[in-house]
């Protein structure tokens, strides 16, 4: 029997509810595929808050619509599930395992923190700088779960067992957590989020290939601005009951040792990440070259090779181990996040959508760069940053596209904030492996609380400034 007690079994049952009450809504200005839209997009939304299955499992959502309510035709959002954007995905993560299997992210984390003194201030600052470096160019849950176990192993070093009523312990973790936010804006590696409105902006403006080194110009102020802001509100945020922790140098020293030296498995994991990333980066010196090769398939090559080395009788790496470590659920929460995306767009709910907000667009000024932005934000708290990006994105390009208004310059800027996940477990993967070791939630989210108005006072103010003044923002 079921237990309608049961949070979980409530949640559940209330997304399809929601999209039940949508098709059967009688509102004349609104076709069935629309209302089917809507629905659907409530649905999910609720899902990703409420979370009573895995993220994952909501992403097939719009092919099991589709497939039963025919409001838009499977042949048109099939291809989300194998997009280019999701073979790179999916190909980045099998290097990043690679490393993870032969300590390589672990050996590169310990290096960069050996200079780090003993104050507790600059400890919290170097935490976070890593961070932040790091999760430009690798996913920034991956980063944040190889970087907090050695932050946990260092506190117990120093005697802090119980990290939720240590200010130090909670302040050095949230500092990872939100360091891998606040540096995830700066390439389009940083995270799925990025992908995804790299795939929006290809689909629904420009319709050709959108390069990683337009991303980087375009986003490189804005990821500096944020990156600054955050790391003096870290700075002077939290209050440490200890002024210097002692012996922590040795301690990374010590780690590095028991590691050896860096062996050939690491080796070739570097060069097998490191080279496909080079050819991302310089695609237009190749690009005519060879147009089919784009960064997709240019860590899918490399991935491959992962599975074929072998270097003193071993296997770089195995089918079995990556089965075990890959994060598969995120290629579905990012395919599914794709496929919502498309079925707003090709069905016109986009556009509704839009039309509905063009009085609150106020003809593309400051005020509508604040109000898409801010959604975006609270998007972004309340469920995964790659949810909230499939969500508000296309509606911030159909919006823009209705007031006759280039929308990349408002997307640049929505997905700039979609990134700064620094109040609740939910909001990135950062947060969510920080509150897994039991830091003080209740710190994370007043402190995260000022750390997303700076963001996007910051986000807003230097977006609105470059679209304003500088033409190039306003081009891909």
């Amino acid at each position: 029997m079921v237990d309608l007690g049961n949070k979980k079994v409530i949640h559940s049952l209330a997304g399809p509810a929601i999209f039940g009450l949508m098709i059967l809504l009688p509102v004349d200005s609104m076709t069935y595929e629309v209302r089917c839209s809507i629905g659907l997009l409530l649905w999910m939304a609720w899902w990703w808050i409420t979370r009573p299955v895995h993220l994952a499992v909501t992403g097939f959502l719009p092919l099991a619509t589709a497939a039963l309510f025919d409001f838009v035709p499977l042949s048109r959002i099939l291809p989300a599930y194998a997009s280019e954007l999701v073979i790179l995905l999916l190909s980045a993560n099998v290097l990043t395992t690679c490393w993870s299997l032969w300590g390589l992210d672990r050996r590169i984390a310990l290096a960069s923190l050996i200079g780090v003194g003993t104050n507790t201030t600059h400890q919290i600052l170097a935490w976070f700088a890593i961070g932040m470096i790091l999760s430009a160019f690798l996913p920034n849950t991956i980063v944040a779960a190889t970087m907090i176990p050695i932050v946990v192993a260092m506190l117990k070093f120093i005697g802090i067992e119980d990290l939720w009523e240590s200010n130090l312990g909670t302040a050095l973790v949230i500092a990872v957590a939100w360091g891998t936010s606040a540096g995830g804006a700066t390439t389009p590696l940083g995270g799925a989020p990025n992908l995804l409105t790299v795939e929006f902006i290809q689909e629904m403006v420009t319709q050709e290939e959108f390069l990683f080194t337009t991303w980087v110009t375009r986003f490189l102020p804005l990821s500096l601005c944020l990156m600054v802001a955050t790391f003096l509100y870290v700075r002077f945020a939290f209050k440490p009951e200890i002024a210097q922790i002692e012996g922590t140098r040795a301690f990374f020293t010590n780690e590095l040792k028991s590691l050896g030296p860096m062996n050939i498995h690491e080796k070739w994991g570097f060069w097998l990440f490191l080279i496909p990333a080079l050819l991302a980066f310089t695609r237009p010196l190749y690009a005519n070259l060879l147009p089919a090769f784009s960064p997709a398939y240019a860590f899918l090559t490399f991935a491959l090779l992962c599975f074929l080395i072998r270097a003193r009788g071993e296997n770089l790496m195995t089918w079995e181990y990556a089965q075990k470590k890959m994060m598969w659920g995120l290629f579905y929460l990012f395919a599914g996040g794709t496929a919502l995306g498309r079925i707003l767009s090709e069905t016109g709910t986009a556009a509704y959508i839009a039309d509905m907000l063009l009085p609150y667009a106020s003809n593309g000024g400051f005020v509508a760069v604040l109000v898409f932005a801010a959604l975006t934000l609270l998007m972004t708290q309340i469920t995964s940053n790659t949810a909230a990006i499939a969500i508000t994105v296309p509606i911030t390009i159909s919006t823009f596209d209705s007031l006759g208004l280039n929308p990349l310059p408002f997307v640049y800027i929505v997905a700039a904030i979609g990134n700064c996940g620094f109040m609740l477990p939910t909001s990135a993967g950062g947060p969510a492996v920080a509150a897994g070791y039991g830091i003080n939630l209740k710190t994370m989210a007043v402190k995260g609380f000022w750390a997303c108005l700076i963001a996007l006072v910051v986000v807003v103010s230097i977006g609105y400034l470059l679209a304003s003044f500088w033409p190039a923002f306003s081009t891909a």
